[in-house]
């Protein structure tokens, strides 16, 4: 990882809820609201842009725990605002506490672990992950 990447460090991204982000759970539950599935997208997704820049060019990194609350409902059509805010580096790990908000009452909160590694390795695992999947492993 390049330097620079500091305990406190955060970053805030914003989204739309839209009709693609309702809970779906195989055509059981359709609420007009911001699911779990998505909020948890939308947190990964921010606590990748915190990381991003300090990848070197020969890295990748994979999400390897997430912890989620959701707090509160956002109905479609609202703005939501995700924040990642680093905790912790130990090594190839990265922790960042995340929240989420809509207007100004928090939604959800939790954590998110990622994994760095060589794009080398991360080839590989991707090789045995598709020959799994081949083969009708896993």
């Amino acid at each position: 990882m390049r330097p620079g990447l500091s305990r406190g460090a955060r970053i805030e991204l914003g989204f739309l809820v839209e009709t693609w982000m309702k809970p779906r759970l195989e055509g059981l539950v359709k609420h007009p609201l911001y699911s779990t599935w998505a909020m948890v997208y939308h947190m990964e997704t921010v606590s990748r842009a915190l990381l991003a820049p300090y990848l070197e060019p020969h890295e990748e990194a994979v999400g390897g725990a997430v912890l989620a609350k959701h707090l509160a409902p956002a109905g479609m059509r609202s703005r939501v605002r995700v924040t990642a805010t680093l905790v912790r580096v130990r090594g190839s790990r990265v922790w960042t506490r995340l929240e989420a908000f809509c207007k100004n009452r928090k939604i959800g909160e939790g954590s998110h672990l990622q994994i760095v590694m060589p794009r080398e390795r991360f080839a590989r695992l991707l090789r045995e992950a598709r020959a799994g999947a081949r083969h009708g492993h896993g």
